[in-house]
């Protein structure tokens, strides 16, 4: 038989991704999708860059990073300007600094959450009583239930919420602990204590940024890939297996391939499994979407009164209105924003927030009374999975069906992984197994 072929389903990072790697391989690949790239982007407006989607991804996973440096974009690669590294938290009306030495949830110092004015001094008894808990072992629960269980109710509703919120766009009510913060699960595991773990675990600073990104934005990634894999800009209606391989239909043709990966999410991949296994279809169904919408806005830095010293603000649940998050761009990234102006990314996972909602609160709490000179609008539907709880599980029966199927893949951040570098390592993972498969091809 002559050279194997794949076709890859969904041109977001993942199936890009995929579709490199396998040229690399030596692989013929094909992408199928109307809009490659998917939420990533980037835009340049009035000598400002900004993202349509992602602005960065975390430096401590190196497989987006690995990716970069082999697409000879390393030069371009930049971390985030961690001189300002602070963020501040929305508590009745006012900016509280999140306190220093957080590691997500755990606190790691002890005099700035003393000091801090975002909990109140029941919660930070608990912080500091919470090194003396015992091991144990719990099944899959949620966040919130997680997070109360170690710091108390106010842990959940002015830290875990909304560090969460940004990067998952769900309810902590609803996320699973063990796959949203595995980390501190198997600290609960192996010391009771998550501080304790945290500390135990704790690296010397690496004088690197947490967040990396790319100097020209994280649309240059998607450039570079596009310029290197064969993109049909076309969605695909329909999927089913053939003697020995596939086919699938997509604008009124049929395409022949030998192996499908499915890099469409699990909310795009479920119809087109369903013909052929609906048990799939099902599990994959299962796995919930919310979607998130971004309004950029830009000022003249003369109408906006505010120092800007922060990488910006969350704004916790019992305070949220239409903005759930904000990045301050010209202080969390050097060289992305002039010196004359000031721009806000305001982050909401209301869809179809309106300009109006955005603009109102911004300039509340900015206290801006200026027009902006620009405000753009990116919205993303159904576009960020839902970790829930019991998602592990999910994925294993997910992985265990789509093992039975010969030359059906699945790859992306629906399962193992949200971001950037977790869909490269997620691309990596299924192109290893199709080339693994080669050998016992017909």
């Amino acid at each position: 038989m002559g050279s194997m072929k794949v076709g890859v389903i969904g041109g977001g990072i993942t199936g890009l991704s995929c579709a490199y790697y396998l040229g690399q391989a030596g692989v013929e690949a094909t992408v199928f999708d109307p809009a490659p790239g998917g939420p990533i982007g980037t835009v340049t407006i009035e000598g400002c860059i900004l993202e349509t989607g992602p602005e960065s991804w975390l430096a401590a996973k190196p497989w987006a990073e690995q990716l970069i440096r082999e697409l000879g974009l390393g030069d371009d690669l930049t971390g985030s300007n961690d001189a300002r590294r602070r963020t501040y938290v929305l508590r009745d009306g006012r900016f509280v600094t999140l306190p220093e030495g957080l590691q997500m949830v755990a606190p790691t110092k002890i005099m700035p959450v003393v000091e801090s004015e975002l909990f109140g001094w029941g919660t930070k008894i608990r912080m500091g009583l919470e090194i003396f808990r015992s091991p144990k072992t719990l099944p899959d629960r949620s966040v919130s239930e997680f997070v109360a269980d170690h710091f108390g109710p106010e842990a959940v509703d002015y830290l875990a919420e909304p560090l969460l919120a940004g990067v998952y766009g769900g309810s902590p009510d609803e996320l699973s602990a063990p796959s949203v913060l595995p980390k501190f699960v198997e600290y609960e595991q192996k010391y009771g204590s998550i501080v304790v773990g945290t500390m135990r675990d704790k690296r010397p600073p690496s004088g690197r940024s947490i967040f990396m990104s790319l100097k020209s934005g994280v649309g240059t990634l998607i450039d570079a890939l596009l310029q290197r894999v064969q993109v049909v800009r076309t969605r695909v209606d329909s999927l089913a297996p053939t003697e020995g391989g596939w086919r699938l239909l997509a604008n009124g043709q049929w395409h022949e391939f030998d192996r499908i990966i499915l890099a469409c999410g699990a909310n795009g991949s479920a119809p087109l499994v369903q013909t052929f296994n609906p048990d799939l279809a099902a599990r994959l169904g299962e796995i919930p979407y919310t979607g998130s919408s971004i309004w950029t806005f830009g000022y003249n830095r003369a109408d906006v009164h505010h120092p800007l010293d922060a990488f910006g603000f969350l704004v916790p649940k019992p305070e949220r209105g239409a903005i759930m998050a904000c990045t301050w761009l010209g202080s969390k990234w050097l060289g992305r924003v002039p010196d004359d102006k000031a721009v806000f990314r305001c982050f909401s996972t209301d869809v179809d927030v309106t300009r109006e909602a955005a603009q109102a609160e911004l300039h509340k709490l900015i206290r801006i009374s200026a027009e902006p000179i620009f405000a753009v609008n990116h919205k993303w539907p159904m576009s960020m999975p839902q970790y829930t709880v019991g998602h592990s599980a999910r994925v294993g029966e997910i992985e265990d069906l789509v093992n039975g199927i010969p030359g059906l893949f699945l790859a992306g951040n629906a399962y193992n992984g949200i971001g950037i570098p977790d869909c490269v390592k997620s691309a990596q993972t299924a192109v290893k197994a199709i080339t693994a498969s080669q050998g016992n091809q017909g």
